[in-house]
């Protein structure tokens, strides 16, 4: 009789379509610390966390920060026997809970079942492989998770995260509570110390499983993971050494115009004015949005390889210039970089003037850093020399100002800098290519990343634009373009 009412609960639990994961992808489904594939363990779960916990003053405090109304919907991923699950049942319309413990969900919808509670949709998976399951909501107003990530490897609480912002609705709530240390990393062992005294007193043994077998991190790595994966922290709130809660909101993609270029110019120029802020100025914080774009990226599109040494080949107009001066932000941040000038230093007029001037006050003892590449022999060698010494090209030939074939003496370096086989970066467009209509009219530069500056351009969404711009990111230049729009 209990095998036949265990298969019939069982039968509302969905599995994880496991054919669309990778083969690879850790087992969160495997034990680690407590084994609650031990049925008895599961049933004396809540009566052991009672001792530390608070049930409905957690559910309560979990309302309260996360705004959380009775139409939204709800995911409580590890969601053990249903400590949040079944109350937010009675507040919530529709809630969903996830564990990796199937047991566990057993136990749940039992309790689901002897309170009549049919609006509570349960799946037998984890952070990593909820994201498989093809009958769920796309995504939720408000994910929790109490006392569960710290299952996962640093590594897949990173992934388990970009999961959960994923699944987040635009603006949407993370609600996390769980064991998260806060000491610092020299003084680990009395601090570790301390904690199992004060978690022994509540926990019993299951503290000391906790520390040596389950995975745990320092505050300040898990609040990296949340900025990098999109997740903004609104709140931290600490119960004690050891447990705290974080509230963090999805952050919204910024909606970005496509302009043409006429208008992109036209916002420049307006910019000066309309915010009394001087041109070189909007430079360098285009400079400062380049270097953020490519430290950010480049690693990821070179496999994993961080840039140690970068060329940047600078035109003599304003592409130029922010070449110049995106050279002095890599250097600051400790990449060796060398530029290539495609016009003589004589040239060079305005802010792009402003920022040659400070490079070579920069390299005053390392002169051989800036070289003009002329016809001769030498140059070229020099040129030829740093292609095959750097990691990394910068375009910063010619910008949105190019129309049309390729002109002396870019019809020659354009196929030069493709053929080094060398990841290229383009700043604002690569170079060649016409940023209103996506046409190349003789050759272009083949990126591998691009920062368009102020706005996307039109050109650069275009199919025929896709096998020169790579990875494209828009760059902000310290002013707001939404209200130049109408100007």
């Amino acid at each position: 009789m209990r095998g036949a009412i265990l298969e019939a609960v069982q039968k509302n639990i969905v599995m994880p379509n496991n054919t669309d994961l990778p083969l690879w992808i850790y087992n969160e489904f495997q034990a680690s610390g407590v084994d609650y594939a031990d049925l008895s363990v599961v049933r004396n779960y809540e009566n052991r966390h009672r001792r530390f916990r608070d049930f409905d003053a957690e559910f309560e405090r979990i309302c309260k920060r996360t705004g959380l109304s009775p139409n939204d919907s709800v995911l409580d991923l590890g969601c053990g026997s249903g400590a949040f699950v079944i109350p937010a049942a009675k507040y919530c319309r529709q809630v969903y809970g996830a564990d990796v413990s199937r047991n566990m969900l057993t136990l749940l919808q039992e309790k689901l079942d002897e309170q009549k509670l049919e609006n509570v949709r349960l799946y037998h998976a984890g952070f990593l492989t909820f994201g498989a399951i093809k009958d769920r909501p796309e995504q939720f107003d408000v994910i929790i998770s109490s006392i569960a990530l710290h299952h996962l490897p640093d590594f897949w609480k990173a992934v388990a995260l970009q999961r959960v912002a994923e699944l987040l609705k635009p603006d949407g709530v993370f609600y996390l509570y769980d064991v998260v240390f806060t000491f610092p990393v020299p003084d680990w062992q009395e601090s570790v110390q301390r904690i199992l005294n004060e978690m022994e007193t509540a926990a019993g043994q299951e503290a000391n499983k906790h520390i040596s077998s389950e995975y745990s991190i320092f505050s300040w790595y898990l609040e990296g993971i949340f900025e990098r994966v999109g997740l903004k922290v609104e709140q931290i709130i600490d119960d004690n050494d050891f447990l705290r809660a974080y509230v963090c909101r999805k952050v919204k993609a910024k909606e970005t115009p496509v302009l043409s270029v006429n208008k992109v110019r036209a916002i420049d120029a307006n910019a000066a004015e309309r915010f009394d802020v001087p041109t070189v100025l909007l430079m360098e914080n285009a400079a400062r949005s380049l270097a953020d774009v490519f430290v950010e990226n480049a690693p990821k599109l070179n496999g994993g390889r961080v840039p140690r040494r970068v060329l940047i080949c600078c035109g003599k107009g304003n592409n130029g210039g922010d070449g110049f001066a995106l050279f002095r932000r890599l250097e600051l941040l400790g990449i060796d970089c060398r530029i290539a000038t495609f016009a003589p230093f004589d040239a060079y007029k305005g802010d792009a003037l402003v920022n040659l001037r400070i490079v070579q006050a920069m390299t005053r003892e390392t002169p051989e850093k800036i070289f003009y590449v002329d016809t001769s022999s030498e140059a070229r060698q020099r040129l030829a020399d740093s292609l095959e010494w750097t990691d990394w090209i910068v375009d910063a030939l010619l910008g949105t100002g190019a129309v049309g074939p390729l002109r002396a003496p870019y019809d020659e370096v354009v196929p030069l800098l493709n053929a080094a086989r060398k990841p290229i970066y383009a700043i604002d467009v690569p170079s060649g290519l016409n940023a209103d209509d996506g046409s190349v009219a003789t050759d272009a530069i083949k990126a591998t990343l691009t920062t368009t500056l102020a706005a996307m351009k039109i050109g650069l969404l275009k199919e025929q634009a896709k096998p020169y711009v790579g990875d494209i990111h828009v760059g902000d230049v310290g002013v707001p373009i939404t209200p130049l729009l109408d100007d």
